[in-house]
């Protein structure tokens, strides 16, 4: 009998004991959307519960730094795989394509039909709406529909770029918020 109890409470108590003291909360993670890459700067765009998401701007040289920046700024975990689209500003530099869409691949678990499009400031700009990320990878999907050649997932912008050391990518340039705006951009990566 005393057998049994003691079973009985080392049971219970291990239930206790055993909780999930190292488990990741999500009520805790900063849940990415959308990334903004400029000349100069990251903009993460992170889903809210209010109407508008939040934005987080880190001046750093690559995507790396501003992701551990981003971490350490804002202490909890951050978690890419809710990522729906990169976007880079009109005047980034050729070799950041290249650098973001490795970092990205090599590092996070993300859907490797997170969407990649250069787009203007109008829509760099609005890009906190969640109904602008949706409407511009809408008008992406479009876009390759009619444009075989058009690179706008991650994967398939790393299968363009690991044929050869010289790369020529075409990627999906949103000029507005209307559904006709959409057209290629050519960017040519040297690796």
């Amino acid at each position: 009998m005393i057998k049994k109890i003691v079973l009985v409470v080392l049971a219970v108590g291990s239930a206790f004991l055993c909780g999930c003291d190292n488990s990741k909360r999500i009520d805790k993670a900063i849940l990415i959307d959308c990334i903004v890459v400029t000349k100069n700067d990251y903009t993460f765009v992170c889903i809210s519960d209010e109407e508008k998401n939040e934005l987080i701007t880190i001046k750093e040289e690559s995507l790396e730094k501003a992701l551990k920046a981003l971490e350490s700024e804002h202490n909890p975990e951050v978690v890419l795989s809710k990522l729906e689209l990169i976007a880079f500003a009109e005047n980034t530099e050729s070799e950041k394509y290249f650098s973001t869409l490795q970092q990205i691949k090599n590092n996070y678990a993300v859907s490797p039909s997170v969407y990649t499009a250069v787009c203007s400031n109008e829509i760099i700009k609005s890009l906190d709406k969640a109904e602008t990320v949706e409407k511009s990878t809408e008008q992406i999907m479009l876009l390759e529909n009619k444009e075989r050649d058009v690179s706008s997932t991650l994967l398939k912008m790393n299968n363009n770029l690991s044929k050869s050391k010289k790369s020529l990518l075409y990627l999906p340039y949103i000029r507005d918020n209307n559904g006709t705006a959409v057209e290629k951009v050519e960017i040519m990566i040297k690796k």
